[in-house]
């Protein structure tokens, strides 16, 4: 299955025009639905492109998908079968051709669109990323592709925004993970129910739980899982405890080989962004229900 659109004649060609790189974006989403991403637009704003005037095509000035209005079907049996083997990954393939370029302002939008019916919001936007133009050598056929540079981190600089209503993230992991069993081990494993929670219990101190019920052979299985953390400002995770329980004894006795691991886990501080680039602003919300985060992005 070959969905990627940038197919060239000649390397001369890539980096592409503004026009050649939009209407390949356009192209990725119409065929993800080959990969179990369907993605109806509605009167969503659309992919626009802008080139950067005065300046050669490694050179962009802006990349926007804009997804607000549109709805997204995701088929998990498909997702989980697609190994990406088709998207040319310059680390792995031969490079026959490289430019160094800067895309000035990429930005990633749906102010809401709705995956599965379920209701969710998010916001990425990046500027002053460096990229490096790809042209890779499949077999004799030239592909195009584009790849972030080892200096993103330091010269790049952004934000994020993301929330949707807890239940809504529960029902949709619940979702794709039964069509993901579906022709897989649905005879052997289903999950049959599942719920998240996310609770504030003091200033940046959150306890969050998740809960299932899923049958294994004939076996029907049960438990909760839930961690506390503290969030800090600049995007650490603390971990104060951890732990799992179930009221069914089968259960309890499945979930003894994790009680160490879970141990283990409190004291623990993970560090979002990692060694080049450090995150401000960072906060969570959880009012109204719903499951919200949002931080901008800075070089260390």
């Amino acid at each position: 299955m070959d969905l990627w659109p940038w197919h060239l004649s000649s390397a001369k060609s890539w980096p592409p025009s503004g026009t050649t790189l939009k209407t390949g974006i356009t192209q990725l989403f119409a065929r993800a639905a080959k990969s179990g991403i369907a993605v109806r637009w509605n009167r969503a704003p659309g992919i626009r492109v802008s080139s950067a005037p005065f300046t050669g095509r490694a050179n962009v000035e802006s990349v926007s998908v804009d997804l607000t209005g549109a709805e997204v079907s995701v088929d998990g049996a498909l997702l989980a079968r697609d190994e990406g083997d088709w998207i040319p990954d310059p680390t792995e393939e031969e490079v026959h051709t490289s430019t160094p370029g800067e895309i000035n302002e990429l930005r990633l939008r749906a102010d809401p669109l709705t995956i599965d019916g379920r209701e969710a919001r998010a916001d990425i936007a990046i500027t002053h990323l460096p990229v490096d133009w790809v042209v890779i050598n499949r077999d004799g056929d030239l592909l195009g592709t584009v790849a972030a540079r080892d200096d993103v981190a330091k010269r790049a600089r952004g934000s994020f925004r993301f929330s949707m209503a807890q239940h809504d993230i529960a029902e949709t992991i619940l979702s794709l993970s039964s069509e993901v069993m579906k022709g897989k081990a649905r005879w052997a494993a289903s999950l049959k129910a599942l719920k998240v929670s996310v609770v504030e219990t003091a200033d940046r101190r959150f306890t969050a739980t998740i809960g299932g019920k899923a049958r294994v052979f004939v076996l029907p299985l049960s438990a909760r899982c839930g961690v506390e953390v503290t969030v800090s400002d600049d995007g650490e995770i603390t971990v104060h405890r951890a732990a799992a329980a179930s009221k069914s004894l089968l259960s309890r006795l499945l979930l003894l080989p994790l009680r160490p691991a879970l141990q283990d886990l409190a004291g623990r501080t993970v560090r979002l962004g990692g060694d080049d680039l450090r995150i401000s602003g960072f906060a969570v919300d959880v009012s109204g229900g719903r499951l919200s985060i949002s931080g901008e992005l800075h070089a260390r």
